[in-house]
């Protein structure tokens, strides 16, 4: 069954997120940022990847019936279901290397990866898919449910 408020809270979220990197991404210069600044955008950017990851093992769950059960397959199972198109699973793809790069490589005080993807607005396709696939949930909720008698 689905949580209708834990999709709410999480659409929230993904827009606090969304508009904390937009607004770093709009100053003047992304290299002339403190160091908070940039764990800032690190963690920011980490959680919206994150709650993508969590929101697509949802529609895997309630939409097709389908239990992944780690992060990683995730990418692997929405390819599968033709739920994402061929672009949209690399630039996922992208945004999860990123993200990986940042959590397993945290000590490494390389920035312009993560600078790169701000600059491009990467991040975005996280809004795009989220309200695809809310609205295939809301589109499978309304659906005549077959009798089973």
């Amino acid at each position: 069954m689905r949580n209708l408020e834990w999709e709410d809270s999480l659409y929230q979220h993904q827009h606090q997120m969304i508009k904390r990197l937009d607004n770093y991404r709009k100053q003047s210069s992304l290299n002339n940022l403190s160091n908070d600044d940039k764990m800032v955008i690190e963690h920011s950017f980490q959680l919206l990847v994150a709650s993508m990851l969590d929101l697509a093992r949802y529609v895997l769950k309630h939409h097709y019936k389908t239990k992944v059960d780690i992060r990683d397959d995730v990418l692997h199972s929405l390819l599968e279901h033709n739920d994402v198109t061929f672009e949209q699973g690399e630039q996922m793809r992208k945004l999860v290397e990123i993200r990986e790069n940042i959590l397993f490589d945290y000590l490494d005080e390389n920035f312009n990866i993560l600078k790169q993807a701000m600059e491009l607005r990467r991040y975005s396709l996280v809004e795009v898919l989220t309200k695809e696939w809310t609205t295939r949930l809301k589109a499978n909720d309304a659906k005549p449910k077959m009798s089973t008698n």
